[in-house]
């Protein structure tokens, strides 16, 4: 009897494991991911092959304790053997955040935190 009730009961956790992995599915998405950076008249720092040395991505992420609100964060990502310099920045804006990534690493910045603000635009000045 006590195997009966122990196998109920492992259905019953699976049955809800899986029905809330079903409704965590319907939920908005955790990040949303952003278009390119606006273009500077900076030059861009390139490796010896003409490619850009910086890979940039940026996302809207949602915070885990309130879902409203949003960080905005900017990704950088130096793909040659020197030091780069960058100043990311809201378009039209000056609040800013300053740089420095090291050679051959990635570096995750908030830019700022908004709250139901899933878009944002910014620009990127390399030096």
């Amino acid at each position: 009897m006590a195997i009966a009730s122990v196998r109920a009961m492992a259905a019953a956790l699976i049955l809800a494991v899986s029905g809330s992995a079903c409704n965590a599915q319907t939920t908005t998405p955790r990040l949303t991911m952003q278009g390119p950076a606006e273009r500077s008249i900076a030059p861009v720092p390139r490796d010896a092959l003409g490619r850009a040395c910086l890979d940039v991505e940026a996302a809207a992420r949602r915070q885990s304790i309130n879902s409203d609100m949003l960080d905005h964060v900017v990704s950088f990502k130096n793909s040659c053997p020197r030091q780069i310099k960058v100043k990311v920045c809201y378009l039209n804006s000056t609040r800013c955040n300053d740089l420095d990534i090291q050679a051959y690493k990635r570096v995750d910045t908030i830019l700022g935190q908004m709250k139901g603000v899933g878009f944002f635009r910014y620009t990127v000045t390399q030096r």
